[in-house]
């Protein structure tokens, strides 16, 4: 190949293929610019966005942040230590010369691992963590025994930034954190998870697995003391889904309790014994009506927390009742202002069998 030829080449080394060799992260494109993140400087903290332009017409790069620039096998050759001859002849090697721009798959927001996986990440997380004395008095004073405590798996959430790093930093020579919600990678590409003040309240499907893990904060946030573990809008992050806990329903089950806290779904399953479905910022009827569809059930009871309800509780029950209603379902809506309210034995009425399985030791 004569010098003419071989200037020709190098203009259409093209500069995402390149990028695909690099491993690099295409988060979004307009026309001929794409969007990265830079593997020189990390993500752009303050501002949240790639910083790292790639031009497909010119095959240029060139770094809002750290000022790194050049063409796409001046790239190559920094990414990989190599001369610009060596990454010239490595490229041509690797077929990345090309007159036209090739299709780039842009990354989208990492899609949810399976349950299966979510369950095993989770457990090894929450393996790795203890339940603080004031968790642990917290609930108790709601009336969970040791025994419901150990059994659902709370575990106060982390504050150390050394500790999370660390814990991720295990959990990803072990797993593929891409797809689990509440992990995200930092500037170097390690893995973490952000800092809350609170614990860890798993949330069980049907089969016993954890679908996702709710966090129950010390202090409310945006009017919620409930927020789902999630990494949404984060490097490699995951958003998660609301999810619905079902517990001690069976086939012959008629009756049945709604509440909007996990918690307190987990206190009238362990220490009453009864039906219940318990949800979190879920913004409409649907999954509730699709979890006692196909069911014996007849009658729901709704339990309010005043004033520590979900935001959404309102349209939430005029939903399910203006949907249920007409299908024959017996509707009730009892408010609580404490969690122990729920152990009187009046609460309930004759479609709960209180009496005989009241379990609470005061």
């Amino acid at each position: 190949m004569n010098y003419l030829d071989e200037q020709e080449v190098k203009k259409h080394i093209n500069i995402l293929n390149v990028a695909y060799h690099l491993c690099l992260e295409i988060v979004e494109h307009a026309g001929y610019e794409y969007k990265a993140i830079c593997p020189f400087c990390g993500y752009n903290k303050n501002s949240k966005i790639p910083t790292l332009s790639l031009n497909a017409e010119t095959n240029k790069y060139c770094c809002s942040r750290c000022g790194a620039g050049g063409y796409s096998i001046g790239l190559y050759a920094r990414m990989r230590k190599l001369s610009n001859q060596e990454a010239y002849r490595e490229l041509l090697d690797r077929e990345c010369y090309s007159q036209n721009r090739v299709e780039v798959k842009i990354n989208p927001i990492n899609l949810l691992a399976d349950i299966q996986l979510r369950d095993k990440v989770y457990r090894d997380l929450l393996n790795m963590l203890k339940l603080e004395g004031q968790h642990r008095n917290y609930l108790r004073s709601l009336g969970l025994l040791n025994s419901s405590i150990e059994g659902n798996l709370y575990k106060t959430t982390p504050k150390n930034y050394v500790k999370r790093r660390l814990i991720s930093h295990i959990l990803s020579k072990k797993y593929n954190l891409a797809g689990i919600p509440g992990f995200f990678q930092e500037e170097d590409f390690k893995w973490c998870f952000s800092k809350y003040r609170g614990f860890f309240v798993p949330v069980l499907s049907d089969d016993g697995l954890i679908q996702g893990l709710s966090i129950h904060l010390d202090k409310p946030f945006n009017n919620t003391e409930d927020i789902w573990f999630s990494s949404s809008n984060k490097i490699n992050g995951t958003s998660s889904k609301n999810y619905i806990m079902k517990s001690n329903i069976t086939p012959n089950t008629s009756s049945v309790i709604l509440t909007d806290n996990f918690i307190l779904g987990h206190l009238i399953k362990d220490a009453l014994n009864l039906p219940v479905i318990s949800f979190q910022n879920i913004s409409n009827s649907y999954m509730i009506l699709n979890s006692i569809q196909n069911t014996n059930i007849r009658n729901i009871t709704f339990i309010v927390r005043i004033p520590n309800c979900n935001n959404n509780l309102d349209y939430i029950i005029n939903r399910v009742f203006r949907d249920l209603l007409p299908l024959g379902y017996n509707l009730d809506c009892k408010s609580i202002t404490d969690y122990n309210e729920i152990f009187n034995l009046d609460f309930f009425d004759e479609n709960f069998n209180v009496n005989n399985t009241l379990k609470k030791v005061a």
